[in-house]
């Protein structure tokens, strides 16, 4: 396991005294958030915690985890966020884009269970660590479904997200978010890939850019 400070890749920026950080890293499915959490929770301290997690589990198959195993990281993390004292906020997967998903994947990769189905396996463990433990939801599933899908004007690759459609993440998540937050209030926004921003970061350890969703955030609390 690479020691926690050189993976723990994390733009946090001011407004005021709020901060909005982006610990998002780029691959990792729920096992490796769930193995880093407690350094992020003790470092950054947070007020909020978003949590975006799962795709990999479902769609990466160098990443794949059983549905039930998801679940039980879903839980754990949810467990220790809660009990540091930060409100939880959860957010569904999107439904790829399935031809370009399958041009970087091949179909036998996912055996007898297609993207999709994976995917609605673990956005259902997404929605049942959210009542049971009484997380604040964002079914951006359901959005950016409504919106058009996983199109070229939303998504870049089938996946990972244009400006747009984090613009549409992140107003989600603000909903969630009390109107009026305290000037030294912490959001932490943990995930993978999506939540780092690739599509509309240039590379893996570049600085973050203003389009990220954690980005456009964070100007919503202007």
């Amino acid at each position: 396991m690479i020691p926690f400070l050189l993976t723990f890749f994390f733009a946090v920026h001011a407004i005021g005294q709020i901060r909005v950080v982006n610990d998002g890293f780029p691959g990792e499915n729920t096992a490796e958030l769930d193995s880093r959490l407690d350094g992020a929770l003790a470092q950054v301290r947070p007020n909020y915690v978003v949590l975006f997690a799962g795709a990999n589990d479902a769609l990466n198959e160098k990443k794949f985890l059983p549905v039930q195993e998801t679940g039980s990281h879903l839980d754990a993390m949810a467990r220790r966020i809660k009990a540091h004292g930060a409100q939880l906020i959860m957010v569904t997967i999107h439904d790829p884009d399935l031809t370009r998903l399958m041009e970087r994947h091949k179909p036998e990769a996912y055996g007898d269970r297609p993207p999709l189905q994976r995917l609605a396996q673990v956005n259902k463990q997404v929605l049942r660590v959210a009542r049971l433990e009484d997380a604040r939801l964002v079914s951006f599933s359901t959005v950016l479904r409504k919106a058009g899908g996983t199109n070229t004007e939303f998504s870049t690759d089938g996946v990972h997200l244009t400006a747009r459609g984090y613009g549409l993440l992140a107003a989600k998540v603000r909903a969630q978010l009390p109107k009026h937050l305290s000037a030294d209030a912490t959001v932490l926004c943990f995930g993978d890939s999506l939540t780092y921003g690739i599509g509309v970061r240039p590379a893996k350890g570049a600085p973050e850019t203003a389009v990220t969703y954690p980005a456009q955030l964070r100007a919503l609390l202007k």
